[in-house]
């Protein structure tokens, strides 16, 4: 065995142990009652390393059974003497120790980097326990229950539906149509949660949530508008605003960058980016009081009912997107349109595999992806008719279509004659 290696893991297992005991003995100084101080942290951790290093030198199994035997006599003892002196049953020192064992072990059999990530998050646990006793304590029984809801749809049903196509032109796909479920659900969801805790958290929200779909949020916010009538005009320029901007740099530029590994589609998409990105900041410059503003959160942190007539209208665009894919697939211009209604992602990818496949030109993949912003910023103009409030309707409206037209004018004169 390395002797220079084995040095260098008897140190990182110190370290390691050292790292734990700290925080330790940091809470111990805060009146907190600890049984595993600095060196009893570091004995642990460098006693498994060493049991590991004998069993690495020797191939022994017996000797990782013994040393567990050891640890688990240790820990108990430990344990014991904690709970008559507190009275207090709780385990956490208990198994805390054991995981620290281990990852001594862990260290001394190589895989130090798994023991790295262990150690670091159980002293993270056990420094911010009373930050997540406060937390849980401050959970209503609706959130739970939402997010219990959550998980069911999202990791239980959607991968028990089948992921095939059905019906005429394979425009249904159970799977696709639940995902979009809980898609929606998660951005309402999270939404709320952000609502929850900060000051701008709408913003927040909408710049997060418009990294997964510009679609969805704008259904969120105008949901959350038409409870809301005070927040019109803070959701008018989100929904213009703080929806558009990461919809146009991530979802579509850096999309097709990380599809290609090329700059060539980005360099002819700079004066559809610019003059996007100028008229969205100008209408900020118009707002930016009103982008800010801090909101109430809905009293439902899952809606299922709005949820799912959310992702049905968006399931309906997607699957005509795929209909028209099939009949007109020489239609290649209103594909790409279509496809960015339900999400430019989508459209990015498709792209980028184009011009991988020398199907298509930069320059023509950059006009289709232009294309695809002018439709995903217009859309967001058509569902903002849905709102209940007459100027939130025509905001969202208005300044989606002046942005929407000033890029259909770059895009014209870009590519005039092709």
């Amino acid at each position: 065995m390395n002797i220079d290696l084995t040095f260098e893991y008897i140190v990182l297992s110190i370290a390691l142990g050292a790292v734990f005991g700290l925080e330790n003995e940091y809470r111990m100084q805060k009146g907190v009652k600890i049984f595993m101080g600095f060196r009893t942290s570091i004995f642990i951790a460098l006693l498994g390393d060493i049991f590991a290093i004998f069993y690495e030198i020797f191939k022994y199994p017996p000797i990782i059974i013994t040393g567990f035997a050891v640890m688990i006599a240790f820990s108990s003892a430990i344990y014991f003497e904690k709970n008559a002196k507190t009275r207090n049953p709780g385990a956490t020192t208990y198994i805390s120790s054991m995981i620290l064992f281990l990852s001594g072990m862990l260290v001394g059999v190589g895989y130090y980097e798994y023991a790295i990530v262990i150690v670091i998050l159980i002293t993270a646990i056990s420094f911010y326990k009373r930050e997540f006793l406060y937390f849980i304590t401050s959970i209503k029984k609706s959130e739970m229950i939402a997010a219990i809801n959550l998980l069911i749809i999202s990791f239980v049903i959607l991968p028990l539906l089948p992921n095939t196509y059905m019906g005429p032109y394979g425009f249904f796909n159970p799977f696709q149509f639940w995902l979009l479920v809980a898609l929606v659900g998660t951005v309402f969801f999270l939404q709320y949660a952000i609502l929850r805790v900060s000051k701008s958290g709408l913003l927040v929200s909408t710049v997060i949530g418009s990294l997964i779909t510009g679609t969805t949020i704008t259904f969120a916010l105008i949901n959350l508008g038409n409870k809301f009538k005070k927040l019109g005009k803070t959701v008018v320029y989100n929904v213009v605003v703080a929806a558009n901007i990461p919809m146009v740099l991530i979802q579509a530029l850096l999309i097709i960058y990380i599809v290609t590994l090329s700059s060539k589609i980005i360099y002819y998409m700079i004066p559809v980016t610019a003059v996007s990105i100028i008229s969205l900041l100008m209408i900020y410059l118009m707002g930016r009081d009103e982008i800010n503003r801090k909101a109430e959160r809905p009293n439902n942190p899952f809606p299922l009912v709005k949820t799912l007539e959310f992702a049905a209208v968006f399931f309906v665009v997607l699957s005509v997107s795929r209909i028209v894919a099939v009949v007109a697939p020489n239609l290649l211009i209103v594909d790409m349109f279509l496809s960015a209604l339900a999400n430019i992602v989508g459209a990015a990818f498709a792209l980028g595999t184009l011009f991988l496949g020398h199907q298509i030109s930069a320059s023509y993949a950059a006009m289709l992806l232009g294309i695809s912003v002018f439709a995903a910023i217009i859309e967001k103009g058509f569902i903002g008719l849905i709102s209940k409030d007459k100027s939130t309707r025509k905001g969202i409206f208005g300044y989606s279509m002046i942005v929407g037209l000033a890029l259909l004018i770059t895009l014209f004169v870009q590519y005039h004659g092709i």
